[in-house]
């Protein structure tokens, strides 16, 4: 048997990620590719965008830990995914968005945060990673297509 201090730290990671709580164990997400937005044309980009139905958890983590002390502090409280959508102006037309609402809803903020890969498989489209995140855009119309609970 290995000594910890010899077990490569990929396998760490990975046994790490079997053990969490939550973590997704089916044989659907073992089969799930994992498609670099940056990669893919804009046409392929809008049709996985169209198809998402879920946000996984590291993109949930990775929401609640961006922005300033008070997005973090409502994330914490309350995250709700709002919408999953293709940019439109002043977002980039090609880029896939979701866009979430942190805390209440009466006293909460909205932030856009902008799709960088998704898993997929034959069932499913999903976030799996975001990347940079925006304040809402004054006067920003977003079609509510909600994404629906539990995977929202």
């Amino acid at each position: 048997m290995m000594s910890a201090s010899k077990i490569p730290m990929s396998a760490l990671c990975v046994g790490a990620a079997m053990l969490m709580p939550g973590a997704d164990r089916s044989a659907d997400a073992a089969e799930s590719q994992w498609l670099e937005s940056g990669r893919m044309s804009a046409a392929e980009v809008r049709a996985l965008c169209e198809r998402v139905s879920d946000v996984r958890l590291l993109a949930r983590m990775q929401m609640i830990s961006t922005g300033d002390a008070r997005w973090r502090q409502f994330a914490r409280q309350e995250l709700v995914i709002e919408a999953v959508v293709i940019g439109m102006p002043p977002l980039d037309p090609n880029r896939c968005y979701v866009l979430a609402r942190a805390g209440p809803k009466d006293r909460g903020e909205r932030r856009v945060f902008e799709v960088l890969d998704f898993a997929v498989n034959p069932e499913r489209s999903s976030v799996f990673i975001i990347g940079r995140s925006y304040d809402l855009p004054p006067g920003l119309v977003v079609p509510r297509v909600p994404c629906e609970p539990p995977n929202c």
